[in-house]
């Protein structure tokens, strides 16, 4: 009977490993997703007619997949809060630690790595889009792109506009909790440009610092990473105006919408809630207003996200770079990281500042420790 036994428990485990699920007989390494779930959610938004922005992306950016980073990344570039012992808060990110940490990062874009594709990465990329109301041709044409890439989002009972876009969000992340698994979504416009290999192994590496420091609490950590704004006055006018945001005279602290990732707790929220929740006009300033009240939040102000309505000064350390072109997208990719900044019209333009975010000031006096 014991040889029975022995090769029975063998069988077994040898089924687990070859059908990729964790459960028992796990596998060492990187192997963070089972069959059909992935690691990070792309959410692309885009229109009907920007098929141009989509095709440059495909072309582009989807096509970078995660580095071999150095062993010391994490301790250069990663920082994972702890909850305070005292008042059993989690901690907040200083300006010096932001700071340190983009130092550190720069530190570590000088030494030499391997770029080598990591084995079992999974990202699924669907492109979102609102399909109410097309015409017949709109409707060809997506049904077309859809049957060659299979990326497409359609949003079948959602009018496409600007009004709408933060119903598109939470359509879409209903969507999206309802039929992945995931660990991570980044929101991100059709209009950004994403360095996915980095940007996803800077994710990787936040992943297992994040499974470390669970020896020194028990309270689940939620991550909301991007540029973060606490100054922004309400809107009165154009498209962005607010009629329906009472709470006060200014915004509350939120990220940037030209691109910013959430961890699957907080998606779940705001798709299971979402329907409750006030639909403001502005799409990334309704995401940081949902998740005020979180104190179990890692709120990760990030320099290395250029993600504003106007582009930044560009620097090599960017992760997303916000408002591009599909022709200047694949200048990036092709390596001309700053061609943009040569074809502005016009060379007056004053560029945003950059800043670390103040987390222990009031949010109208966040934003003035500039790099």
């Amino acid at each position: 009977m014991l040889p029975l036994f022995c090769s029975f428990l063998a069988g077994v485990c040898l089924t687990v490993l070859i059908g990729g699920t964790r459960q028992t007989c796990e596998s060492v390494g990187r192997i963070y997703e089972p069959e059909n779930s992935y690691f990070l959610m792309l959410l692309i938004v885009s229109a009907p007619g920007n098929v141009e922005r989509r095709n440059a992306i495909r072309e582009t950016y989807l096509n970078l997949r995660p580095r071999m980073l150095n062993e010391s990344y994490q301790e250069e570039a990663i920082y994972v809060p702890l909850y305070d012992g005292d008042t059993g808060q989690l901690q907040l990110e200083s300006v010096q630690k932001q700071r340190e940490l983009l130092n550190g990062y720069r530190r570590w874009q000088e030494k030499k790595i391997k770029n080598i594709k990591v084995i079992n990465f999974k990202v699924k990329t669907l492109f979102a889009i609102g399909t109410y109301g097309l015409s017949r041709s709109e409707r060809k044409t997506i049904y077309e792109e859809q049957r060659v890439y299979n990326d497409v989002l359609e949003l079948e009972d959602l009018q496409d506009s600007y009004a709408n876009l933060t119903t598109k969000i939470v359509q879409s992340m209903s969507h999206i909790d309802k039929v992945y698994d995931f660990k991570y979504l980044m929101k991100v416009d059709d209009d950004s440009y994403l360095k996915l290999d980095l940007l996803s192994e800077d994710l990787l590496s936040y992943y297992e610092k994040l499974h470390q420091v669970r020896i020194h609490h028990t309270n689940p950590i939620e991550l909301y990473w991007g540029y973060f704004k606490g100054a922004a006055t309400v809107q009165q006018r154009g498209q962005w105006k607010e009629t329906n945001y009472k709470l006060c005279d200014r915004y509350l602290p939120y990220a940037l919408g030209g691109g910013y990732v959430l961890s699957k707790n907080l998606v779940t929220f705001i798709a299971t809630y979402g329907s409750s929740l006030n639909a403001y006009k502005s799409e990334d300033m309704a995401v940081g207003t949902w998740l005020a009240p979180f104190g179990n939040i890692h709120r990760r102000h990030d320099v290395r996200f250029d993600t504003a309505w106007m582009p930044r000064k560009c620097q090599n350390y960017h992760l997303v770079l916000h408002k591009r072109t599909a022709h200047q997208m694949k200048e990036i990719y092709g390596g001309q990281l700053c061609s943009h900044e040569e074809q502005e019209q016009s060379p007056q333009t004053q560029q945003p500042k950059e800043y670390f975010y103040d987390w222990y000031v009031p949010p109208s006096q966040c934003c003035k420790v500039l790099v």
